[in-house]
């Protein structure tokens, strides 16, 4: 993650480095066969037998120091959102070995002590291989602000009106630091086709983020709606064990894995108002992220990958335990759902011109519940069934390539689903609205075709229909289109370009309305509603070398999603929808160059802008009860927009003082506006890096 980010930056030695740890995990990879090289004799006069002398180990090593300044105007969390905001010094580092037997790679790079890298590879003649990396990374995170001032509205269950007051969070800074840290071994027994594989995995999270919630469900005198700063330490565990071997003409693999969660901050605790009848006043816990545990077999099977005819097949086996730690509530605990994973797969390519491909895939997913959670501020609570299902995924996939320069492929995806439990349809557990099959067709062609030397041509279509979708998101029929060219001229220019048109479609989206006399129950809302969604992707980028040291590319890309649909504005039996259109697009603008001025001093350019636009737009309605207006959409539209425009501008100049000693300075402007409001994210950041490079 830092190396992407110091890649941005264009910092040459980074990438140096980066292009030698992984040349050196590449040759490291490769099998030692070849360890020696044969000296002929002096004189000759040995009847043909050679002396044997080992290879001279080639090290490559090198680094950087420097040091990096920001100068932030307003908030900067947008305009660089996963960059720890604080000027620190910088370095880094890398040692790489390549021998006959020894092979090690060494790798390391500090930008702060928020955002790191280091990595370890070791290979001992194939027979002993550990790999260790750690990496962080920093989010910043935004903070809403809640209404104000407070206000009055009616109440549902009195004459009288209700207060609601807004209790903002003090917290203007939030973030939250991602670590990873890896461990693997490999061990093989000598000329012998068996590993023992060994893994631990960490991810963990700390920082503070916001956390907005309300202290009731808005029945009472006094409502309060609460931003609070929630700390944030979770850190996840994952072992795994297994072994791979090769048994005559089939290969076998098993890994056995334990993945273990916890949320070590504690959780949140507020003291709530009374007046809703479902619930006592008191200091009651909320908003829990619980602990978890994961348990999992896998075993898979293959035979030779050499080409031809080729099967796999693999079972996977996996718990999931829930750990809440809740006390005011009980029987969170006692939940776990149990995953099944089944796979199959037939290649067959008898020749170049020919292949087949049919894979199978199967899923089920079992949840146990308790039928009841228990309170200790009201009775016992009936708990919703819990969904089971079972999906099964067919793919069949057609390759045929009647000449070199052209190829057709088709292929057929089917997906089955099944759900269960779904509840008595007469009572309010039940997921209605949910259908307890859902069946989805795909096929797709695509032509690829390479006429002439340096073009590359390629046009695909997809056609996808589902009987009874399963959320009102999903598409009862998708029509999708791509066309993608590619040019190169003998390396002296190249364009690519690309244009992705889609269309989902849903007109059977059934929707219930709470029905509340003569009891609280549900009910069919009147007709369905539908739903209509067009993507449109286009991308484009020409770069050309007018001069042997001169390099510049070009780029633009332009992206938009709008979707038609109807809203249901009120689900009480007398309900509301209306027409309401959502639009998001965006212009990506890009120009970027490298000059070598000459063999000591090198120069680029990076321009960069990214305008976004997005709004909520329904028609205008009025919501009326007993003759009253309650409430319009009017300013809906309004409230929702944003226009954004993200600059970035970097430059990067080296100067290469020795063959092995260079300096280089790397400034960055990047620039977050929100055009549509005076918005609180608002913010320019300036980045200057001056570094001093050596490698070996």
């Amino acid at each position: 993650m830092l190396r992407q980010l110091l890649w941005k930056l264009s910092i040459p030695v980074v990438l140096v480095a980066a292009a030698v740890s992984a040349r050196a995990e590449t040759l490291v990879a490769e099998a030692d066969d070849q360890p020696y090289v044969i000296a002929d004799s002096e004189d000759g006069a040995d009847g043909g037998n050679a002396d044997t002398a080992p290879l001279e180990p080639r090290i490559v090593t090198g680094g950087h120091l420097g040091y990096r300044f920001l100068q932030i105007d307003g908030y900067g969390g947008r305009g660089a959102e996963f960059d720890y905001l604080h000027s620190s010094p910088v370095f880094g580092a890398y040692y790489n070995r390549l021998g006959a037997n020894l092979k090690y790679s060494l790798d390391g790079s500090f930008l702060n002590d928020h955002d790191y890298y280091g990595d370890l590879l070791f290979d001992y003649r194939g027979d002993y291989r550990f790999h260790i990396r750690t990496e962080s990374m920093f989010h910043n995170l935004d903070r809403e602000e809640l209404f104000t001032p407070d206000f009055f509205t009616g109440r549902a269950d009195s004459p009288s009106v209700a207060s609601y007051v807004a209790v903002p969070d003090p917290t203007y800074r939030y973030g939250i630091r991602t670590e990873q840290d890896l461990a693997t071994f490999r061990y093989k027994i000598h000329d012998f086709p068996f590993h023992l594989n060994l893994g631990y995995w960490r991810l963990f999270r700390e920082g503070n983020r916001q956390q907005i919630f309300a202290d009731q469900a808005f029945e009472g005198p006094l409502n309060r709606i609460y931003a609070v700063s929630r700390p944030v330490d979770r850190k996840t565990h994952e072992g795994t064990i297994g072994f791979d071997t090769h048994l005559g003409p089939v290969d076998l693999i098993y890994s056995f894995q334990v993945r273990q969660f916890a949320d070590d901050a504690p959780i949140p605790v507020t003291s709530f108002v009374g007046g809703n009848p479902l619930r006592v006043a008191g200091l009651q816990q909320h908003n829990e992220d619980p602990d978890s545990r994961l348990i999992s077999h896998t075993v898979k099977f293959h035979t030779s990958l050499a080409g031809g005819l080729v099967g796999a097949a693999s079972y996977s086996y996996g718990k999931r335990e829930n750990l809440s730690r809740l006390s005011d509530i009980s029987g969170a605990d006692g939940t776990s759902t149990t995953l099944h994973n089944a796979a199959t797969d037939f290649v067959y390519t008898p020749c170049k011109e020919f292949s087949l491909a049919i894979k199978y895939r199967l899923q089920e997913v079992d949840h146990s519940t308790p039928a009841t959670i228990g309170s200790r501020f009201t009775d016992a609570i009936s708990v919703r069934p819990t969904l089971d299902s079972v999906n099964n995924i067919v793919t069949a996939t057609l390759s045929v390539r009647p000449a070199n320069s052209l190829t057709f492929v088709g292929e057929y995806r089917g997906s089955f689903l099944r759900r269960s439990d779904l509840g008595d349809r007469d009572t309010l557990m039940h997921w209605r609205d949910l259908p307890e099959t859902t069946t989805t067709h795909r096929g797709r062609f695509s032509v690829i075709s390479r006429a002439y030397k340096g073009l590359r041509l390629k046009a695909q279509y997809e056609y996808s229909s589902a009987d009874t979708p399963s959320y009102g998101t999903s598409f009862s029929e998708r029509h999708e289109g791509q066309l993608l060219a590619t040019y190169n001229s003998s390396n002296r220019w190249g364009a690519t370009a690309g244009y992705v048109a889609a269309r989902d479609s849903n007109d059977v989206i059934a929707r219930s309305v709470i029905l509340t006399f003569p009891d609280i129950t549900f009910g069919n809302y009147g007709s369905p509603l539908a739903r209509d969604k067009r993507d449109n992707r286009l991308t484009a980028s020409l770069w050309a070398t007018p001069l042997t040291d001169f390099t510049v590319t070009a780029s633009y890309g332009f992206l938009r999603t709008s979707v038609d649909q109807s809203v249901l504005f009120t689900s009480f039996a007398d309900a509301v929808s209306n027409a309401a259109a959502f639009t998001s697009q965006a212009h990506v603008y890009a120009l970027n160059s490298t000059y070598r001025l000459n063999e000591n001093l090198d120069l680029s350019v990076l321009l960069q802008q990214v305008r976004s636009l997005s709004e909520f737009d329904p028609a205008f309605l009025a919501v009326s009860q007993g003759g009253a207006v309650i409430g319009d959409t009017a300013s809906i539209r309004d409230i929702s927009r944003t226009k954004t425009v993200e600059s970035t501008v970097s430059a990067r100049t080296e100067y290469r003082i020795t063959q092995n000693v260079s300096c280089a300075f790397d400034y960055s402007f990047r620039d977050y506006d929100d055009e549509a409001s005076a918005s609180i994210f608002n913010g320019t950041i300036h980045s200057y890096m001056l570094l001093l490079n050596a490698a070996w």
